[in-house]
């Protein structure tokens, strides 16, 4: 998200005819986003109490607590959810503006090196890259698909994708998109084995394991309140999603797969969906890139267009 200059004027009239105090709800944004008062001040050039008093005279002008903390947490309520939604949409249509402008009287230049997952390269960002390029016509990119784990700071990396947990303190994280995960099989498999009616069963049958590094060894099911956690035997592991994908629809064994990576094989039927009434967690993905006081024009300029434009390549939006 863009981070703007706090101004001295900030009174502006809301359809009421009160003030409205535009900085405290940026402050307001920060603060769930960085998950603390103190990151938030330190992003901000304010000290911690400073960010502490304009929260509280937010939520002194709003009528409504925004906030609930503790020494461990720091959770919205229900009225600060949707005024953080509200507002964080807000201010990233104002960073888009503050970037048209700004992209008009100065031209971004330079080459940016990317590095991103095979499936979601292909699937999603050789075209946010190209659609980004033409864009901006004076920049360049520089774009490895791995599934190996990547350290932007050692490899010279301006950013990268990452397709699962991000644990890296050292890199700042930027969530993009999330992805369903279907457990699949083929209806040969399926014929030759017991039948699938509860995550129990499946101890039973054989698993095709994805190892990436990021993602669980288990497998993880939730229906209501209950969560089931299962590690079915397995002969094949690999770290490639669609190698998995193709083993499944050869009848190897089960894979828990990206909803974008199986649609096709689900609707021609060499895949089948098993469990539908069961959830898998959602797969987040992040790009990643070294923390910097003075981000790089260009880096900022290719993050605001991922903002900008992410829904319209959203992962779920493939389907």
């Amino acid at each position: 998200m863009q981070l703007f200059r706090l101004v001295s004027i900030h009174e502006i009239y809301s359809f009421t005819g009160e003030t409205m105090d535009l900085n405290a709800a940026l402050i307001l944004v920060r603060i769930v986003d960085k998950g603390s008062f103190t990151a938030a001040a330190q992003e901000l050039g304010m000290t911690k109490a400073t960010v502490s008093r304009r929260i509280a005279e937010l939520e002194q002008r709003l009528g409504a607590r925004l906030l609930y903390r503790s020494t461990r947490q720091l959770t919205l309520t229900e009225a600060g959810e949707q005024y953080y939604l509200r507002c964080s949409k807000a201010v990233e249509e104002l960073a888009q503006a503050e970037l048209m402008l700004s992209a008009s009287q100065q031209e971004v230049t330079g080459t940016l090196k990317l590095a991103v997952p095979i499936e979601t390269g292909q699937l999603v960002v050789g075209r946010l890259v190209a659609n980004f390029l033409q864009a901006y016509p004076g920049m360049k990119v520089e774009l490895e698909l791995t599934n190996r784990i990547v350290d932007p700071i050692s490899e010279g990396l301006d950013a990268i994708v990452r397709v699962g947990d991000m644990s890296d303190s050292n890199l700042a994280a930027r969530r993009l998109w999330s992805t369903e995960r279907l457990l699949c099989a083929s209806p040969d498999y399926l014929a030759r084995h017991p039948v699938i009616q509860r995550p129990a069963d499946l101890v039973h049958h054989e698993r095709i394991a994805v190892s990436t590094g990021f993602l669980a060894s288990h497998w993880c099911f939730e229906l209501d309140d209950r969560e089931v956690l299962v590690d079915p035997p397995s002969r094949f592991q690999v770290n490639n999603i669609t190698c998995a994908r193709e083993a499944a629809k050869a009848g190897l064994g089960l894979a828990s797969l990206p909803a974008m990576l199986c649609h096709d094989e689900l609707a021609n039927g060499t895949l089948v969906s098993l469990l539908p009434e069961w959830q898998q967690p959602r797969v987040p993905i992040y790009l990643l890139f070294p923390e910097r006081r003075l981000m790089p024009r260009k880096l900022r300029a290719f993050i605001d267009f991922l903002v900008a434009n992410g829904p319209a390549y959203g992962i779920d939006k493939l389907l």
